[in-house]
């Protein structure tokens, strides 16, 4: 049975909630959300494995002594999590947890996290410069994380809680292109 919008959200937010209170005390809140991050990659990664814990034919209880299994050595609250999410069938929100869980330490810490893809590493000074202007806009604390992707060939991509500002040549380029392919070729009548 398909889960509404509204109760996937609250479904969400709880899982997300529970995780981080269950780790908040004890400074652990960003190596479990490392190990939440690698078993997002797991599951993305395994259809099989997804496909078995989405599998409503399967008892809750194989379902979770599978995750057991799988998340063996992780966080015992993280692993009590995604076997409550495979007993209920809430695998498939996976995606959703690891954002909330983010999302939920961001604003306990005072700060946002934003990706910032250029074509080569930062400078310092750049690096200074695009946390003031975002922390200035977004009016709290800016925790960058880097990526670099040649393919863009310049500028910058932005990407914070599903804003993404994308100033790069290659994005500039296809728009050029796009506009070209469109424009009549001219001359006269």
């Amino acid at each position: 049975m398909r889960t509404s919008r509204a109760l996937a959200k609250q479904i969400v937010s709880t899982y997300g909630e529970v995780l981080y209170a269950a780790v908040a005390s004890s400074d652990e809140v960003d190596s479990v959300s490392v190990q939440l991050d690698g078993v997002l990659r797991l599951f993305r990664s395994s259809s099989s494995l997804r496909d078995t814990l989405l599998d409503d034919s399967i008892d809750m209880a194989s379902r979770a002594d599978i995750v057991r299994s799988v998340c063996a050595g992780l966080h015992p609250a993280l692993v009590e999590v995604m076997v409550v999410m495979a007993e209920r069938g809430n695998i498939d929100l996976l995606s959703s947890v690891v954002d909330e869980y983010a999302a939920i330490a961001e604003k306990s810490r005072g700060v946002v996290a934003v990706d910032v893809t250029t074509a080569v590493e930062l400078t310092d000074s750049l690096r200074s410069s695009i946390t003031k202007k975002l922390a200035a806009e977004m009016g709290t604390g800016v925790v960058l994380r880097e990526k670099v992707d040649p393919s863009i060939l310049g500028g910058v991509i932005i990407n914070a809680h599903g804003r993404r500002i994308d100033a790069s040549i290659a994005s500039q380029l296809e728009a050029a292109r796009t506009v070209l392919s469109t424009a009549s070729s001219g001359g006269e009548a």
